[in-house]
């Protein structure tokens, strides 16, 4: 006989089932419906076993029991009190819990969010090719992801397939390869950075290096770790927006949540806004907004962290057919994590294509061959490429050649080499000019249909026209007399140009009757005097992408007027309409991107050229000393973000130097007019060598030869601060002992005396200097440096460039450097230790040509040249 004590129980139980689902990845209203249908049937089923007395739920234990009434008459008992229904449900409750423990044999952590994070401790030991961290498709180990990338750290990520994480939240699990483990996203991070010995890595776990306290910090690093903990589910709309506010507060006098540089702390609340979609509340936020920009820029690897971990997740589910959390794969791809898209919104990563199907995306990127590809160009072409390869697409690179007055075949070889340098590389490569004949057919056909017309208005009085929104006194011309005087334009006649018929009373200035094609009589680059009248970018660009089959056109928000003409035209003739994504341009301080200016610069000779290391071309800033993988990462990490930002450069090159910093070998070099001989009186008769590694910290770089005499060359400004009888430190070599400084009139130091100190302690010296050995090798060097073209940061429109030219913009100073920076070649970036980055822009050519060496700027603007102050780091 079923008893209300077994209904009650079973209540319960679906009770839980239908929370448990709720808080799942797969919860749905259509596989809800039919549990809470059994839960309504257990309830009747009850009422009738209760003898009519319907279920009421359980109290809450954690709430106070409020006192009842004393009822003045007992009434009768029909069935089970209330006190035995909470008795029995609690034992039910009990027995439940303890048989779930004993099958599992795991030890549940309670989560009001989550219904239980779950470690697998029993997991056997999988077979390892390196330390891996295994993880549940629906708890990502992100910040464990950023900071493998943050510390370079050689560690492996695998997803669970859905079949072995269904039912339960697994929290991320580090296999190490002595077979022990550790379980959690932010305690796998924090095991990373400790175990690093690099003060920058313990720096992200409130180490020395981020100012302050060591223990407070990192008691501070842990504080921000747990409020991520505490909300690592998605927060209702009210509590995002608390959340945010503040965040805000806390970062109105502070840079970085914990100390003065980027920690955990940072990461984790990071990847916390980015994974929940917060850039809503963000972007409202000034300071909240400022450091969000700030950790984009300062650590790329922490914004590509989410997405990398998503496109992982993105595979797996595609290869279990489950993409998307549903049932078969191919299906249209829509915004969110479940198809590995990078994330929803307009933020700062790269917001899913819409309507995009997987293996279906074809994009294109359009340079025209009239100049050298610069970084805004960069922008576009990595995002073309990265959603091409996001979605199994392919990428048109395409050459549009529209106007023969400005191309050439140089601009074409100049492109081909930057895409191949950015590591580009199209799935079509194609010519506008393919289409001249198509073109001019298509063109014609409007002005036999009355939809377009031969016009011999003037550029200013056309421009006037428009507008004031005024008609032509061509516009209604007859067709015969626009067919004749298309054919003469196509025969090269620049009198008349062709418009289309669209709407001169249109808000929209793009769509009062444009300009689709006009003669020019220069001759073709590559179709030579075949045609003599050529489409404007306007005509050609909606047409060919449809021809080509281009499903998002991406495009800069600048031409958003523009996308209303874009559409108008495809329509127009008849063709499939291409999907237009825009996002916004990169725009730096201080650095022009308009072709025109930049050509203006060439030609009054102030540059060396297109790649001259102060242009913003691509060759130019890799000529300076930009790695293609910074460069990258930069872009990426910017997105595909519709949020116009005037970017500093400061940012990047902060980016751009943490590669350097593990890769480049360290040298010594002094200003050779300013250099003060310092001779160590015990120091080797002769010239002798040690090995010295080339970086301290990365042993397997390799190694060279240090020269050492008993007369080296000190920095002038380095002997200015010696005193007689203190030790200081040669950095490499080791202490000496100061026995005398000599000085002229003026009180300038001009030569100084000191004896080795074999056994002294580095540790224990105020002065660590860097040193020249004065030996007949030493290496002439050019030390170069460079500042910003122009004095403004921002150019308001209507400004004049030419008003803020910088009146100097390039400083070279002579120098003496190691022996072994005659073997430098061209491109290779070293430090010169206590001075900074350089890349070798001419190598050793002997005494009469040394090494030329280019400052790679690191975001400090403290200048190293002997223009003591005139440029900065830039």
């Amino acid at each position: 006989m079923v008893t209300a004590e077994s209904i009650s129980a079973a209540i319960l139980t679906k009770g839980n089932e239908i929370k448990e689902l709720k808080a799942s990845s797969i919860f749905s209203k259509e596989a809800l419906k039919p549990l809470i249908d059994e839960l309504l049937a257990l309830k009747t089923a009850f009422k009738e076993a209760n003898g009519g007395v319907p279920y009421e739920n359980p109290a809450d234990p954690n709430k106070k029991k409020e006192k009842e009434a004393k009822p003045q008459q007992p009434a009768e008992k029909t069935g089970p009190s209330k006190k035995d229904l909470q008795k029995a449900a609690k034992k039910e409750k009990k027995a439940a819990a303890k048989a779930e423990a004993a099958a599992s044999t795991m030890t549940t952590t309670a989560s009001s969010k989550t219904g239980g994070l779950l470690p697998n401790p029993t997991m056997a030991k999988p077979t390892l090719e390196g330390e891996t961290v295994f993880f549940s498709l629906d708890r990502p180990p992100v910040v464990t992801y950023a900071t493998v990338l943050l510390t370079k750290s050689a560690v492996k990520f695998v997803p669970h397939p859905p079949t072995q994480s269904d039912g339960a939240l697994l929290e991320p699990q580090l296999f190490l390869m002595d077979g022990t483990s550790l379980f959690g996203d932010l305690s796998i991070a924090r095991f990373l950075a400790r175990r690093s010995p690099l003060p920058e890595h313990q720096a992200l776990i409130g180490g020395g290096a981020a100012g302050g306290n060591d223990a407070l910090l990192a008691s501070e690093v842990d504080q921000w770790l747990d409020f991520v903990q505490q909300y690592h589910m998605a927060l209702a709309p009210a509590e995002a927006a608390s959340v945010c506010s503040n965040l805000n507060a806390v970062l109105e006098l502070r840079t970085f949540l914990v100390g003065y540089s980027m920690t955990l702390a940072d990461a984790a609340v990071y990847v916390f806004l980015q994974v929940n979609k917060f850039m809503g509340h963000v972007a409202g936020l000034p300071h909240l907004s400022r450091w969000f920009d700030l950790v984009m820029a300062r650590a790329p690897e922490v914004a590509m962290a989410h997405n990398k971990i998503l496109a992982m997740r993105g595979k797996v589910l595609k290869e279990s057919g489950r993409e998307g959390g549903r049932e078969g794969a191919g299906k249209e791809a829509k915004g969110g994590e479940g198809n590995g898209n990078l994330g929803g919104g307009d933020t700062g990563s790269c917001p899913p294509l819409e309507g995009a199907v997987v293996g279906e995306v074809v994009t294109r990127f359009p340079p025209e061959p009239s100049g050298f590809l610069h970084i805004g160009h960069a922008k576009a072409v990595l995002l073309n490429d990265f959603y091409a390869r996001h979605y199994k697409g392919r990428l048109i690179v395409r050459f549009d050649d529209t106007n023969p007055s400005k191309e050439k075949d140089e601009y074409e070889d100049s492109i081909v080499q930057d895409l191949a340098s950015l590591g580009v590389v199209g799935d079509i490569v194609s010519h506008t000019s393919d289409y001249f004949q198509l073109l001019e057919d298509m063109a014609r056909k409007l002005v036999e249909e009355g939809k377009a017309y031969m016009d011999n208005t003037p550029q200013e009085k056309m421009q006037e026209e428009r507008l004031n929104r005024v008609e032509s006194v061509h516009r209604n011309n007859s067709v015969e007399e626009n067919l004749k005087r298309f054919e003469a334009m196509l025969a090269g006649d620049r009198e008349f140009c062709m418009r289309v018929k669209i709407d001169m009373t249109s808000v929209n200035g793009t769509m009062r009757d444009p300009v689709l094609y006009r003669a020019n009589p220069q001759p073709h680059h590559r179709t030579g005097t075949k045609f003599r009248a050529y489409p404007t970018y306007d005509f050609a660009c909606p047409v060919v992408d449809s021809l080509e089959g281009v499903t998002h056109a991406l495009r800069t928000t600048e031409y958003n007027d523009r996308d209303e003409q874009y559409y108008f035209l495809q329509d127009l003739m008849g063709l499939r309409r291409v999907k237009i994504q825009s996002y916004s341009r990169l725009n730096f301080v201080q650095t022009e991107l308009s072709k025109r200016k930049l050509t203006w610069f060439v030609e009054q000779g102030l540059v060396e050229g297109w790649n001259d290391p102060r242009f913003p071309t691509i060759q130019g800033v890799m000529r300076r000393g930009v790695s293609i993988e910074a460069l990258r990462a930069f872009i990426l990490s910017q997105g595909a973000s519709r949020r116009n930002v005037l970017m500093e450069w400061d940012a990047f090159w902060s980016i751009n130097k943490k590669g350097y910093e593990h890769s480049s070998a360290r040298y010594m070099a002094v200003f050779a007019e300013s250099c003060v001989p310092l001779e160590v009186s015990n120091g080797p008769k002769g010239v002798e060598g040690i090995t010295i590694p080339l970086h301290p910290k990365r042993p397997e770089l390799g190694s060279r030869v240090l020269r050492l005499a008993n007369r080296v060359l000190l920095e002038g400004q380095d002997a200015d601060g010696l005193v007689e009888g203190e030790e200081i430190t040669l950095l490499r070599w080791g202490n000496v002992q100061i026995v005398s400084v000599e000085r002229d009139a003026g009180g300038k130091v001009v030569g100084a005396k000191a004896e080795h100190v074999p056994d002294g302690d580095p540790k224990a010296t105020k002065l660590k200097l860097t040193w020249l050995a004065d030996v007949e090798d030493k290496v002439p060097v050019v030390l170069t440096e460079f500042d910003y073209l122009i004095t403004k940061k921002k150019l308001e429109e209507g400004e004049d460039f030419k008003m803020f030219l910088n009146p100097v913009t390039k400083a070279e100073s002579m120098g003496w450097g190691d022996p072994a920076l005659r073997n430098l070649k061209q491109g290779e970036v070293v430090q010169l230790e206590r001075r900074g980055f350089y890349i070798c822009d001419r190598p050793y050519m002997g005494p009469e040509k040394g090494v030329v060496l280019f400052m790679v700027p690191d975001g400090r603007s403290k200048a190293m040249s002997t223009l003591s102050g005139a440029l900065k780091h830039v």
